[in-house]
């Protein structure tokens, strides 16, 4: 209405010009035409500075700010349709003195998720701000957004690591923190089992002694799948994390035969021989400071012979190992399996 009214005035305005200057014309009135241009000038100068006359002005691809997220997690829900990048395009009845500085960013243009009460697909309107200065939205594109709203969860999951390792060297691990409490849609939360740190052995100094560094994780199912976390938050004593911190103590490794360790002792029965021996493992592996594994030459054993004399059938031997020291690690385990096959002889004919 205020755009036609004010098209109205304009072209009766020009015809009282028109008139005007017809009659000065025709009467040599050359102080009057000048008195019509001031005239025409203050005029012009009047209508730029009145607010009651507007005109259109339209913004495009302008960001919607979106709002109210953590009031609608406060009432345990959560939007997984992709909001990020949302724009729209309006128009403003912007008033003439303003027209040149109105801006897109004075009528926050915004989409306010605290409204969300239940789950679903929910269809919410994108809201804008009247500003007396700068006139008023009279129309939006789109003027609402369709989003998928599911219940906000909460979950406590372990944490793992894991690397290869070198040959040569043992090592234990400790993360920092063990668990976190992660939040996010029900259907993804539910779906994660764990958080695993997968260190890429390159990243690590081998030497004896410890190691400690940040590193990033990854979220997993039951089936050790990956999950996506993009709308995952992972916490930690009630922060936000991305990366966990993970301290290796490193020792060296020494590595003793079993066959070196074990004597077989004693002649099976008369028409029997002795076909195989086997260990199991075959190689006894101590990790320790290297002061103590330069002075380690053997292992002490429970016993250190297997006897099978006048054994007809196969002898089975399980064979105890001894830690060093207390601060010992076994990398292999503890127990030597020793087995002896018998066989019969061949009968000569």
């Amino acid at each position: 209405m205020s755009e036609q009214k004010n098209k109205r005035d304009f072209r009766n305005t020009l015809i009282m010009l028109r008139d005007a200057l017809k009659h000065l014309l025709l009467h040599n009135g050359w102080l009057k035409l000048i008195a019509i241009v001031i005239s025409i000038c203050l005029w012009a100068g009047l209508i730029s500075q009145d607010e009651s006359i507007t005109r259109d002005k339209t913004f495009q691809d302008v960001r919607v700010t979106v709002q109210g997220t953590e009031i609608m997690k406060n009432n345990g829900y959560i939007v997984v349709s992709d909001l990020e990048g949302l724009t729209a395009d309006f128009t403003a009845a912007v008033p003439q003195k303003q027209y040149e500085a109105a801006d897109p960013s004075y009528y926050n243009i915004r989409l306010d998720l605290s409204r969300i009460n239940q789950t679903g697909t929910q269809e919410i309107n994108i809201d804008k701000s009247y500003s007396k200065q700068y006139g008023k939205v009279t129309s939006i594109t789109p003027s609402s957004v369709t989003v998928e709203v599911e219940n906000y969860k909460l979950k406590k999951i372990g944490v793992r690591a894991s690397c290869p390792k070198p040959d040569g060297v043992w090592y234990d691990l400790t993360c920092d923190p063990t668990t976190f409490v992660i939040y996010g849609p029900q259907s993804i939360v539910d779906e994660v089992f764990f958080a695993r740190v997968d260190i890429d052995p390159e990243d690590i100094d081998w030497t004896e002694g410890q190691y400690s560094g940040a590193f990033q994780f990854k979220l997993y199912n039951r089936a050790g799948q990956e999950v996506d976390a993009s709308k995952i938050t992972v916490t930690s004593a009630n922060i936000e994390t991305n990366s966990v911190i993970v301290t290796f103590t490193i020792l060296p490794e020494k590595a003793f035969h079993a066959s070196d360790l074990i004597n077989i002792t004693g002649t099976p029965a008369k028409g029997y021989k002795v076909n195989n021996v086997r260990f199991s493992p075959e190689t006894i592996k101590v990790a320790d400071s290297s002061d103590i594994l330069d002075e380690m030459e053997t292992l002490y054993l429970d016993s250190d012979t297997v006897n099978i004399d006048r054994a007809k059938e196969d002898v089975t031997t399980q064979i105890q190992v001894y830690k060093p020291t207390d601060n010992s690690q076994m990398v292999n385990g503890t127990t030597i399996t020793v087995t002896v096959d018998i066989e019969p002889t061949e009968e000569e004919p």
